[in-house]
């Protein structure tokens, strides 16, 4: 790990993950997101009266 901190290119190492821990948190946000809307949009389909095809007994 010391050789880490010691090499030249320790910056273009460290933005290099922190880019991706940025872009990997913004997916998940996003997908969680999305994950609620649908979520949403199928409440109220189903408060309409439309039934998922994957409920046979609903």
């Amino acid at each position: 790990m010391s050789a880490l901190f010691g090499a030249k290119y320790f910056g273009f190492i460290l933005s290099a993950f922190g880019i991706t821990a940025a872009v990997l948190l913004a997916l998940t946000i996003w997908i969680v997101l999305v994950h609620k809307s649908r979520l949403r949009q199928l409440d109220a389909l189903e408060k309409a009266g439309i039934k998922r095809a994957s409920r046979p007994n609903g």
